[in-house]
């Protein structure tokens, strides 16, 4: 399907020799589309929401330069359904060289600290993504990123990344200033899978970070799989290193445990997760969700979920195109927002 819908498209608009040369695209994607009722403590969001959640489609390609090296490409742009809108080469988007040193890819991408943690959340691109309350830091997709990815050394590998400005925004594009000095952020990561075993470890800092008011971010997380069952864990720290009132109340610490049961079709999950802030006053995130995917096939499912949290923005994790943040009760207090969603997801 995937070279086909591409062979079609293109023989029809140009010469053989075109075609050639674009024969090894392949087509992927991802359509993850939810219906959710919100609620909070004070009846303030009271709704239902139809909503896309990370939702995409990518183009990629390799050609074989020989010698055991092949050039490598993709281009990934999200897409929101249910307002018919997105942005072209908004996720993970490069070009780069694979070989038996590894991969380098020069473009926008994931940092190693970000890829840790989406190893382990069991409500990924949902309403009750980790990103609530794991989030933050050098938990991002940056731009104008230099990566390097090892190969896999009987389980062991790592990933370092460098930035020259990870967060380019509209207003900078237009002035055509180039990328911003002094904003510069490094991520590293390693990793080991074996079998049913996986444990990661991630670090981010630099110039963003300061410029942010933000210190060293600290990731570690794992997860074993026994029989049917799966357990998970997470664990961050993101230091607060402004000289004023910064963007955090002191330095974060946040947590993370949950598990799965799979019983045929039917994977059943919960996690649990809650953040601390180093203040003496702070409004503190923690969330709890319960949830059930049934497998249609390898490539749909659909998802039923319910996550109540305080200080959390629901959806906000996951880039959801609705995200849902509770109001903080008359004489002040925690925000609580709770929620129920309906989803269906189909890769292909």
């Amino acid at each position: 399907m995937k070279k086909s819908l591409i062979a079609l498209a293109v023989a029809s608009a140009v010469s053989a020799p075109a075609f050639a040369a674009t024969a090894n695209v392949d087509v992927y994607g991802k359509l993850n589309m939810s219906v959710s009722y919100f609620q909070d403590q004070d009846d303030i969001y009271s709704d239902m929401q139809v909503s896309s959640n990370a939702s995409r489609i990518g183009f990629k390609g390799a050609e074989d330069l020989g010698g055991g090296l092949s050039a490598i490409w993709q281009i990934e742009s999200s897409v929101n359904l249910d307002e018919q809108n997105g942005s072209f080469g908004s996720r993970n988007s490069f070009i780069g060289l694979k070989g038996g040193f590894g991969t380098a890819l020069i473009g926008n991408h994931d940092t190693p600290l970000k890829l840790v943690g989406r190893a382990v959340d069991l409500f990924g691109d949902t309403m009750a993504d980790s990103r609530n309350v794991m989030g933050g830091g050098s938990d991002l997709r940056a731009d104008n990123v230099i990566a390097y990815i090892s190969p896999n050394w009987t389980g062991f590998s790592f990933a370092a990344a460098y930035s020259t400005d990870p967060d380019v925004s509209t207003a900078e594009i237009l002035a055509n200033t180039g990328d911003r000095q002094d904003q510069s952020v490094y991520n590293l990561n390693a990793t080991y899978t074996n079998g049913p075993v996986f444990l990661g470890f991630g670090y981010g800092d630099g110039d963003y970070h300061s410029d942010n008011g933000l210190g060293a971010h600290y990731r570690a997380a794992g997860g074993f799989t026994f029989g049917a069952f799966k357990i998970v864990g997470q664990y961050d720290r993101l230091e607060d290193d402004s000289t004023t009132v910064g963007t955090m109340p002191g330095d974060y610490d946040a947590w993370m445990v949950g598990g799965s049961w799979t019983m045929g079709a039917f994977v059943f999950k919960a996690n649990w997760m809650e953040g601390e802030y180093d203040a003496a006053v702070s409004n503190d995130p923690e969330q709890l969700t319960v949830g059930m995917d049934y497998n249609l096939s390898k490539r749909t499912s659909l998802y039923a979920l319910y996550a109540d949290g305080s200080n959390v923005t629901m959806g906000g994790g996951a880039g959801s195109s609705d995200r849902i943040t509770g109001a903080v009760p008359v004489g002040g207090g925690d925000a609580d927002i709770s929620t129920i969603s309906l989803g269906v997801v189909h890769s292909f």
